[in-house]
């Protein structure tokens, strides 16, 4: 993951000063260093009993549940109650079976291999699932088995499509939730219209910087205040710095905040007291797992 910064000048006077003193907007991304471990013996952890349980499907279920159930352990509702039926019926997701199935006899559902088509090459659930993010995810969430046979590896921004998105074999096209209207993008089960999270970080489409739009909108004078107004997405955790010069050291205006919900958010902070000083610097810090 990269970090990414946006500049925006604001012609807001806060100060009460000379005309051309202007709040700054900097948005910037706190990015945990990655760490990669060295496993020397399988651990178990949560629900998940052994590396080999990646193979196919068959080790997936007790996290996520049947496949061809009606919800999935997470709380997620399918259509039709059937998760499977979600996947290939024309009227969701319509998926070409052989992009998910191996041989003839279909089962197991294989992780990483499938009988492919004209179109695609047989990635099983890694033509949607992007292997690297779905390790990611894993890890990020306490469950690094993977890390026993694979290396870890950065995976593609959420705003990249997957292999199979976006060909002739499924519905599956927009990698990012960008509008909560059910069967397109990734909104295929039953109104949560969370997503995946395809490059691991634990952040679910819209509540990914790669997609999610993340700007000050407005930064206004009240009284002896500023009230700072910023377009967000649910899932993210925000903090407001402020700072005496644009290149000066910014502090925390209070704790971080939990945007909650699903989808696009615009919220707001007041800092207290803010427009007695002669000049006020404004910037959104992010936390990124």
């Amino acid at each position: 993951m990269k970090p990414s910064s946006l500049l925006n000048n604001l012609p807001v006077n806060v100060a009460g000063g000379s005309p051309n003193r202007f709040a700054y907007a900097v948005l910037k991304q706190t990015l945990r260093p990655r760490r990669t471990l060295l496993v020397l013996a399988l651990l178990v952890l949560g629900c998940y009993t052994s590396s080999l349980a990646y193979e196919d499907y068959g080790g997936c279920t007790a996290c996520h549940g049947n496949f061809r159930g009606s919800t999935s352990t997470k709380g997620t509702i399918f259509p039709n109650n059937n998760n499977h039926d979600m996947h290939r019926n024309s009227s969701n997701m319509g998926t070409a079976c052989n992009l998910c199935h191996f041989g003839s006899d279909r089962v197991p559902t294989f992780i990483g291999k499938s009988n492919g088509t004209s179109n695609n090459s047989g990635l099983g659930c890694t033509g949607c699932h992007v292997s690297a993010g779905l390790r990611a995810h894993h890890v990020n969430n306490g469950v690094a088995e993977c890390l026993d046979c694979h290396d870890a590896e950065a995976a593609p921004p959420e705003n990249v499509k997957p292999p199979y998105y976006g060909t002739p074999d499924t519905k599956a096209n927009n990698p990012g939730n960008t509008v909560q209207v059910a069967n397109t993008n990734e909104n295929w089960s039953v109104g949560d219209f969370l997503g995946l999270d395809n490059d691991g970080n634990n952040l679910y489409d819209l509540a990914d910087y790669a997609i999610g739009p993340y700007r000050i909108l407005s930064i206004s004078p009240e009284g002896n205040n500023v009230r700072v107004t910023w377009l967000t997405a649910g899932g993210r955790t925000n903090t407001v710095q402020a700072a005496a010069a644009v290149s000066a050291t910014y502090s925390d205006l209070g704790a971080s905040v939990v945007i909650p919900g699903v989808g696009l958010v615009t919220t707001n902070f007041l800092d207290v007291g803010g427009a007695t000083n002669l000049a006020r610097f404004y910037r959104m810090k992010s936390v990124v797992p």
